[in-house]
Protein backbone atom coordinates (compact mmCIF):
# COMPACT_ATOMS: atom_id res chain seq x y z
CA UNK A 1 0.00 0.00 0.00
CA UNK A 2 1.44 3.67 -0.70
CA UNK A 3 1.93 5.31 2.60
CA UNK A 4 0.58 8.41 1.12
CA UNK A 5 -2.81 7.00 1.47
CA UNK A 6 -2.75 6.53 5.35
CA UNK A 7 -0.75 9.58 5.70
CA UNK A 8 -2.59 13.31 7.28
CA UNK A 9 0.30 14.98 7.40
CA UNK A 10 3.56 15.53 5.26
CA UNK A 11 7.15 17.12 7.68
CA UNK A 12 9.37 18.53 5.26
CA UNK A 13 12.77 19.83 6.24
CA UNK A 14 14.56 22.86 4.46
CA UNK A 15 18.37 23.18 4.32
CA UNK A 16 19.34 20.12 2.56
CA UNK A 17 15.76 19.15 1.36
CA UNK A 18 14.28 21.95 -0.29
CA UNK A 19 16.99 24.13 -0.69
CA UNK A 20 20.93 22.87 -1.31
CA UNK A 21 21.66 25.21 1.77
CA UNK A 22 23.83 23.10 4.28
CA UNK A 23 27.53 23.94 2.50
CA UNK A 24 26.45 27.72 2.78
CA UNK A 25 25.57 27.89 5.76
CA UNK A 26 28.51 26.32 7.22
CA UNK A 27 30.72 28.36 5.85
CA UNK A 28 28.07 31.39 6.93
CA UNK A 29 28.33 30.33 9.72
CA UNK A 30 32.35 30.25 10.35
CA UNK A 31 32.64 34.02 8.96
CA UNK A 32 29.75 35.11 10.95
CA UNK A 33 31.11 34.10 14.15
CA UNK A 34 34.85 34.94 13.22
CA UNK A 35 33.74 38.57 12.21
CA UNK A 36 32.38 38.53 16.28
CA UNK A 37 34.61 36.73 17.94
CA UNK A 38 37.74 36.07 16.13
CA UNK A 39 39.22 33.05 14.89
CA UNK A 40 39.78 30.79 18.56
CA UNK A 41 39.37 27.49 19.94
CA UNK A 42 35.97 28.73 21.41
CA UNK A 43 35.23 29.99 18.19
CA UNK A 44 36.01 26.77 16.52
CA UNK A 45 34.39 24.71 18.58
CA UNK A 46 31.50 26.49 18.36
CA UNK A 47 31.34 26.08 14.78
CA UNK A 48 31.75 22.42 14.97
CA UNK A 49 29.25 22.66 17.15
CA UNK A 50 26.80 24.41 15.26
CA UNK A 51 27.08 22.39 11.93
CA UNK A 52 27.22 18.80 13.53
CA UNK A 53 23.61 19.75 15.39
CA UNK A 54 22.21 20.65 12.01
CA UNK A 55 18.64 20.76 12.74
CA UNK A 56 18.40 22.92 15.81
CA UNK A 57 18.10 26.44 16.43
CA UNK A 58 20.53 28.59 15.59
CA UNK A 59 20.10 30.85 18.88
CA UNK A 60 20.34 27.61 20.88
CA UNK A 61 23.50 26.62 19.56
CA UNK A 62 25.06 29.55 19.90
CA UNK A 63 24.03 30.78 23.63
CA UNK A 64 26.02 27.35 24.57
CA UNK A 65 29.29 29.40 23.44
CA UNK A 66 28.84 32.95 23.58
CA UNK A 67 26.97 35.81 25.67
CA UNK A 68 24.07 37.27 24.27
CA UNK A 69 24.95 39.96 23.21
CA UNK A 70 27.51 38.29 21.05
CA UNK A 71 24.83 35.96 20.08
CA UNK A 72 22.40 38.62 18.81
CA UNK A 73 25.74 39.94 16.66
CA UNK A 74 26.58 36.33 15.26
CA UNK A 75 23.04 36.16 14.30
CA UNK A 76 22.26 39.42 12.77
CA UNK A 77 25.47 38.55 10.06
CA UNK A 78 24.24 35.13 9.32
CA UNK A 79 20.65 36.15 8.89
CA UNK A 80 21.42 38.49 6.58
CA UNK A 81 24.43 36.03 4.42
CA UNK A 82 21.14 33.57 4.49
CA UNK A 83 18.80 36.34 3.28
CA UNK A 84 20.80 37.60 0.74
CA UNK A 85 21.60 33.05 -0.40
CA UNK A 86 17.73 32.59 -0.56
CA UNK A 87 17.06 35.18 -2.11
CA UNK A 88 18.75 34.05 -5.33
CA UNK A 89 18.21 30.35 -4.75
CA UNK A 90 15.97 27.71 -6.49
CA UNK A 91 14.37 24.62 -5.14
CA UNK A 92 16.04 21.19 -5.21
CA UNK A 93 15.22 18.95 -7.98
CA UNK A 94 11.88 17.83 -8.54
CA UNK A 95 10.05 19.33 -5.10
CA UNK A 96 7.65 21.27 -7.40
CA UNK A 97 6.50 18.33 -8.82
CA UNK A 98 6.69 15.92 -5.39
CA UNK A 99 4.09 19.07 -3.90
CA UNK A 100 1.68 19.25 -7.03
CA UNK A 101 1.47 15.31 -6.84
CA UNK A 102 0.67 15.61 -3.42
CA UNK A 103 -2.14 18.37 -4.14
CA UNK A 104 -3.88 16.62 -6.89
CA UNK A 105 -3.72 12.65 -5.91
CA UNK A 106 -3.80 13.05 -1.81
CA UNK A 107 -5.28 16.48 -1.27
CA UNK A 108 -6.38 15.79 2.44
CA UNK A 109 -2.77 15.66 3.48
CA UNK A 110 -1.32 18.74 5.26
CA UNK A 111 2.30 19.43 3.93
CA UNK A 112 4.26 21.58 6.66
CA UNK A 113 7.52 23.09 6.59
CA UNK A 114 9.83 21.55 9.50
CA UNK A 115 12.96 23.07 10.33
CA UNK A 116 15.49 24.61 12.63
CA UNK A 117 16.20 27.73 10.87
CA UNK A 118 14.25 31.82 10.76
CA UNK A 119 10.33 31.34 9.48
CA UNK A 120 11.28 34.95 7.66
CA UNK A 121 14.38 33.85 5.61
CA UNK A 122 12.13 30.64 4.78
CA UNK A 123 8.87 32.49 3.77
CA UNK A 124 10.94 34.92 1.97
CA UNK A 125 12.54 31.84 -0.18
CA UNK A 126 9.30 30.23 -0.65
CA UNK A 127 7.02 33.42 -1.82
CA UNK A 128 9.91 33.74 -4.14
CA UNK A 129 10.03 30.51 -5.65
CA UNK A 130 5.81 30.62 -6.04
CA UNK A 131 5.91 27.60 -3.16
CA UNK A 132 4.24 28.91 -0.29
CA UNK A 133 0.95 28.22 -0.84
CA UNK A 134 0.91 24.30 -1.26
CA UNK A 135 2.47 24.53 2.78
CA UNK A 136 -0.38 24.17 5.75
CA UNK A 137 3.06 26.24 7.72
CA UNK A 138 6.00 27.08 8.36
CA UNK A 139 6.67 25.66 11.82
CA UNK A 140 10.69 27.11 12.34
CA UNK A 141 12.76 27.97 15.24
CA UNK A 142 10.34 29.46 17.92
CA UNK A 143 9.91 25.99 18.83
CA UNK A 144 12.25 22.47 18.59
CA UNK A 145 11.54 20.25 15.78
CA UNK A 146 10.02 17.23 18.12
CA UNK A 147 7.48 19.92 20.12
CA UNK A 148 6.32 21.32 16.79
CA UNK A 149 5.38 17.27 16.33
CA UNK A 150 4.04 16.88 19.54
CA UNK A 151 1.63 19.87 19.50
CA UNK A 152 0.12 18.63 16.06
CA UNK A 153 -0.07 15.60 17.79
CA UNK A 154 1.66 13.41 14.63
CA UNK A 155 1.10 10.47 14.37
CA UNK A 156 2.76 7.18 13.28
CA UNK A 157 1.59 7.66 9.37
CA UNK A 158 2.82 10.87 9.24
CA UNK A 159 5.96 11.08 7.80
CA UNK A 160 9.01 13.61 8.01
CA UNK A 161 11.41 14.10 5.21
CA UNK A 162 14.96 15.08 6.69
CA UNK A 163 18.34 14.84 5.73
CA UNK A 164 20.21 15.04 9.39
CA UNK A 165 21.13 12.89 12.37
CA UNK A 166 18.91 15.28 14.31
CA UNK A 167 15.63 14.86 11.91
CA UNK A 168 16.15 11.23 12.07
CA UNK A 169 16.12 11.26 15.86
CA UNK A 170 13.37 13.57 16.20
CA UNK A 171 11.22 11.07 13.87
CA UNK A 172 11.82 8.60 16.08
CA UNK A 173 11.17 10.24 19.43
CA UNK A 174 7.44 11.05 17.66
CA UNK A 175 6.90 7.73 16.40
CA UNK A 176 6.87 8.78 12.32
CA UNK A 177 7.89 7.88 9.35
CA UNK A 178 11.13 9.00 8.45
CA UNK A 179 12.66 10.01 4.79
CA UNK A 180 15.97 10.34 4.35
CA UNK A 181 17.72 12.72 1.49
CA UNK A 182 21.06 12.53 0.48
CA UNK A 183 22.08 14.54 -2.62
CA UNK A 184 22.11 17.84 -0.46
CA UNK A 185 23.89 16.58 2.94
CA UNK A 186 26.23 17.82 4.68
CA UNK A 187 29.31 15.01 6.09
CA UNK A 188 29.24 16.69 9.46
CA UNK A 189 25.07 16.50 10.26
CA UNK A 190 24.36 13.37 8.19
CA UNK A 191 23.02 10.11 10.67
CA UNK A 192 25.48 7.12 10.83
CA UNK A 193 24.62 4.48 8.96
CA UNK A 194 23.63 2.49 12.59
CA UNK A 195 21.55 4.65 13.30
CA UNK A 196 19.63 4.81 9.82
CA UNK A 197 19.75 0.74 10.02
CA UNK A 198 16.10 -0.08 10.88
CA UNK A 199 14.61 3.28 11.32
CA UNK A 200 14.44 4.91 7.70
CA UNK A 201 11.54 4.18 5.50
CA UNK A 202 12.94 5.30 2.34
CA UNK A 203 16.04 6.74 1.29
CA UNK A 204 16.46 8.57 -1.75
CA UNK A 205 18.64 11.12 -3.61
CA UNK A 206 16.28 14.22 -4.08
CA UNK A 207 12.42 14.61 -5.20
CA UNK A 208 12.56 13.39 -7.71
CA UNK A 209 13.72 10.02 -7.07
CA UNK A 210 11.20 10.37 -4.07
CA UNK A 211 8.26 10.63 -6.85
CA UNK A 212 9.63 7.51 -8.45
CA UNK A 213 9.85 5.61 -5.55
CA UNK A 214 7.04 6.87 -3.51
CA UNK A 215 4.31 8.01 -6.01
CA UNK A 216 4.98 5.84 -8.99
CA UNK A 217 6.65 2.97 -8.12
Amino acid sequence: MNILNQCENIFIDFDGVVVDSNEFKEKAIEKSIFAIIGKNQKSIDAINYFNINAGLSRHKKLSKFFNSDDVAEIMKIYSQKCINFFSIKTPTIGLDEFLDYIKRNNSLIKIYILSGGEESEIKLFLKKNYLLDFFEGILGSEHSKSDHLKNLKAKENDIFIGDSKNDLKVSLQRGIKFILFENYKSLNSFPSQELINGNVYVRTKNFQTLINNLCYG
